[in-house]
């Protein structure tokens, strides 16, 4: 494939910058131009990329070679590829595959009514990078009708004094809206569950009043919980207590925050709000991103922000969204997916002045199997956790498939040396 370089954006300047900042597209699949793709997970040679519709399996795409990644398989039904079901969320760890499954939205998605299943999360070996194995499923139920139960994303946390040791930690809106799965051996099991509102003091109300996502520190100590419309709360997973008070809790926009990622050595986290166009959201103005200062847990504060020229209002068209969504942060450096925003890097160095240094909004495909029904207004839809893989960039846009990047510019060096780096883990 011709390599491209990507809009380049902002003259650099300082000592030894570099003359431009830019994405350079290395590699892209359109994964057979299906549409309608999720997150994805890599491991070794291989990415896994899941769906955001139902009857769609999980694909394997080759990367070896990130110039020409290549789809050399899938993991289908009885597995995957179910009615009324999304294989929304993936992550890796070693040989093992971990893949959320939820029911999606026949308006929202265009998914069947009804689910072929319960909604869980399902583990594979996948020592045969090509042959995934089912391992064990994980359910996830509710033992009250009147309190139900739904998988949204979740934390894989990898212990770094015993990398065989793998926790899960889910979010489940719902009672208990927290649970803590040891997926050491590949056959899931519970070893706790919280309560946000029970045990957390947190207020209820509102429907999305929610525990939308979690991180979780390097040393599993701390969990910093992205609860929505009620605010961003740090738990002590030692003792199982919060430290922010709810009436301390971090608000902001008018959905609060959706994912919060720690900035590597340092008290700051990146936060986004995803805010989606009308029926389904409150529209214009576009949820955007905060530089969160977390040195004092039982007060979390807000101390820098960055958007988009879009959250002006001034494209406020209709099923389009130009909302922040998953990032994933290197010490100075934020790469962000933003919808029909493409995938932003910014400048956190200055934690009070983040600034964008370049942006890609890929050239659409001509034509996709599934448009989004309803995020579809724009052809542009970047929506995964950025994954850095030897230096590369790997991003799924919900259209147009995967992209392998390489970035030039401010702070290059340190996406080069990160060996591996994702937003909802800690690998």
């Amino acid at each position: 494939m011709k390599r491209a370089l990507a809009l380049t954006l902002l003259a650099a300047c300082g000592d030894n910058a570099p003359a431009h900042e830019a994405f350079e597209i290395v590699g892209h699949s359109d994964l057979g131009a299906r549409g309608m793709s999720s997150a994805l997970a890599i491991a070794g040679d291989y990415a896994y990329v899941g769906s955001r519709i139902d009857h769609q399996p999980v694909l394997i795409v080759d990367i070896a070679d990130p110039s020409h990644p290549e789809v050399v398989g899938e993991i289908g039904a009885p597995d995957e590829a179910l009615g009324g079901m999304s294989s929304r969320e993936l992550r890796a760890a070693g040989d093992l595959l971990v893949v959320l499954n939820l029911q999606c939205s026949p308006t929202l998605h265009g998914c069947d009514a009804g689910a072929a299943e319960v909604e869980n999360l399902k583990f594979f070996d996948i020592s045969n990078r090509r042959a995934p194995a089912l391992l064990g499923t994980y359910p996830v139920t509710s033992s009250s009708r009147l309190a139900p139960r739904s998988p949204h994303e979740f934390f894989l946390w990898r212990d770094p004094q015993d990398p065989a040791h793998v926790l899960v930690y889910l979010a489940a809106p719902g009672v208990p809206s927290l649970e803590i799965i040891d997926a050491s051996t590949g056959v899931p099991m519970s070893v706790a569950t919280w309560d946000p509102y029970a045990q957390g003091g947190v207020p209820k109300g509102g429907e999305n009043n929610i525990l939308h996502s979690l991180s979780v520190t390097d040393d599993g100590t701390l969990a910093y919980l992205s609860h929505q419309t009620s605010g961003l709360f740090v738990l002590d997973l030692t003792s199982m207590t919060m430290l922010t008070p709810p009436q301390n809790a971090l608000h902001f926009g008018v959905m609060g925050p959706h994912s919060v990622v720690q900035v590597p050595g340092t008290k700051l986290a990146i936060a986004t709000e995803e805010v989606y166009p009308p029926p389904f959201g409150a529209g214009c103005p576009w949820g955007h991103l905060h530089v969160v200062d977390l040195a004092d847990p039982v007060q979390p504060t807000s101390v820098g922000e960055y958007q988009l020229p879009e959250n002006d209002c001034a494209a406020d068209a209709p099923m389009t969204a130009f909302t922040a969504h998953n990032a994933t942060v290197t010490h100075d450096l934020a790469l962000v997916t933003w919808y029909a925003g493409g995938l932003q890097a910014i400048d956190i160095s200055d934690p009070t002045n983040p600034t964008r240094l370049a942006e890609l909004r890929p050239e659409p495909l001509p034509q996709v199997a599934f448009e989004d029904p309803g995020l579809g207004g724009n052809k542009v839809e970047m929506w995964s956790y950025p994954v850095i893989r030897d230096g590369l960039i790997y991003v799924v846009d919900v259209r147009n498939g995967l992209y392998v990047l390489r970035y030039h510019g401010r702070w290059q060096d340190e996406v080069r040396a990160a060996g591996f780096a994702e937003g909802n883990s800690n690998l």
